[in-house]
């Protein structure tokens, strides 16, 4: 795309768009090592908790398929805008509320926000820098963004809440996110798609199946899976899938094409995005809780105890920038093995009662975390039709979504009577399915034949977020 058809995106605009990159990084990752602080400041439950996680990933997640559209009707520039000035209103909220459930509900705004902001960040740097070589290398630094966020976010977390408190963690977006503002004012993208429509029932459907699922999952962690309220949840759940399936069978243009749904590769790619995210970002939030709630650690201690993990995080990150294309499976399979190991071993060592050997162990989940987060994308959007690339963006990134909301869901609740045991063996168990799933898709050789380009990848982490 050149110039005449978009403004030219400044160094300024760059600067801008990580910004929000990174915030809606930042703000999925910071919360866990403050859960206990805010917690105990609202009075708020065990479930609660698990709401203020999920409470913001179910709208960043839902959302993502709707926000692409947006972008074609309005311009990506204008949906940035104002997606990024509802977050910088939403993160106020978040720092003033007095209960739990304000809090919760404070999120699902900044949530929705935030899954408007993310794919507009990528769809600037497309449209506003044509030539080639800068686009990529531009695209490398804003996926560094994304994991620098992810990796610094225990640590800054856990010294914002220790010697500021909690609400900073939200207050310091508004300043930031008026600074990206200023920074983009000046760029300007035409509208692609004036007459693309919104399809409003399959996102009411998405949004409830979502819900229901995680509801099932927190109500159901803490009480019983025979619970009315539970029952009733798994039955919304699967009477909302069932709708969802049987209205994109009927549509003339489903929400995902339907092309993609016979592409066997592409969707097992797809799946191990989804277990890739309950292993990565559920190894960050399990680690938060543990230092906290089983060894008494304050928030500011557990960000520096979780050091060699979000180290190893970043180290991968970058790593992943130099792969090429004709090793990027082996490699992908070797980071899925290795963290299926780091999860076993830390789950081993944590009954040792040896916190210093446990937390070296974790550098086994942080590595391949940070060379999957950007590998897995790279493969997924190799193996897709040229033609949908933008669906199945959409796709596999919602797929990466769902996966952070189950961990929540699933892994928030568990607790460590046996140490790490319990939730790192199910770290360690979604690793495995990476590898399975990404083996099986491998297997099947769908591409056999395309070319492969002998160069770095250019498609870095998606954050999840």
């Amino acid at each position: 795309m050149n110039e005449s058809y978009a403004s030219r995106l400044t160094a300024a605009g760059v600067v801008a768009v990580s910004i929000g990159n990174f915030l809606v990084a930042f703000d999925a990752s910071s919360v866990n090592v403050a859960l206990p602080s805010i917690t105990g400041s609202l009075q708020a439950s065990a479930a609660e908790q698990q709401w203020f996680l999920d409470g913001y990933t179910i709208p960043l997640c839902v959302f993502l398929l709707t926000a692409g559209v947006a972008g074609d009707r309005f311009g990506v520039a204008r949906v940035y805008r104002v997606s990024t000035a509802v977050f910088a209103f939403a993160s106020l909220l978040c720092a003033l509320p007095q209960s739990g459930w304000q809090l919760v509900a404070a999120r699902v705004l900044q949530g929705a926000s935030a899954s408007f902001m993310l794919p507009m960040t990528l769809s600037i740097i497309t449209k506003g820098i044509a030539d080639l070589t800068r686009r990529a290398r531009t695209i490398g630094g804003w996926g560094v963004v994304g994991g620098v966020a992810i990796a610094s976010a225990p640590l800054a977390g856990g010294l914002i809440t220790q010697f500021v408190g909690w609400r900073w963690l939200f207050l310091v977006n508004v300043p930031v996110c008026v600074f990206a503002l200023v920074l983009i004012r000046g760029f300007r993208d035409p509208v692609a798609a004036p007459g693309r429509r919104f399809t409003v029932l399959p996102q009411l459907l998405f949004c409830l199946t979502l819900t229901c699922l995680a509801g099932a999952l927190i109500e159901g962690g803490h009480t019983s899976f025979t619970a009315p309220l539970v029952a009733i949840a798994l039955l919304g759940f699967a009477v909302a899938l069932a709708a969802l399936v049987l209205t994109q069978l009927k549509a003339d243009t489903p929400l995902v094409p339907r092309a993609l749904f016979t592409h066997r590769p592409y969707l097992l790619v797809i799946l191990s995005g989804g277990m890739y995210q309950i292993g990565s970002y559920g190894s960050l939030l399990v680690l938060a809780l543990f230092l906290q709630q089983r060894h008494g650690l304050t928030a500011e201690q557990a960000g520096y105890a979780a050091l060699p993990c979000c180290v190893a995080w970043l180290c991968g990150n970058l790593l992943a920038s130099r792969v090429t294309p004709a090793i990027r499976r082996r490699v992908i399979l070797a980071s899925a093995l290795i963290g299926f190991v780091g999860g076993a071993a830390v789950a081993g060592l944590s009954l040792s009662g040896s916190l210093p050997v446990t937390l070296a162990a974790t550098t086994l989940i942080g590595l391949p975390s940070g060379l999957l987060a950007s590998l897995l994308s790279a493969e997924a959007m190799h193996l897709c039709p040229p033609e949908i690339s933008g669906a199945a963006s959409g796709l596999l990134n919602t797929s990466r979504q769902v996966g952070m909301t189950v961990a929540i869901a699933v892994l928030g609740g568990l607790g460590f009577a046996y140490q790490l045991l319990v939730p790192m063996s199910i770290i360690a168990a979604a690793f495995l399915l990476v590898g399975v799933s990404c083996a099986s898709a491998f297997a099947l050789r769908a591409d056999r034949g395309r070319p492969e380009e002998r160069q770095p990848v250019a498609l870095a982490d998606e954050p999840s977020t």
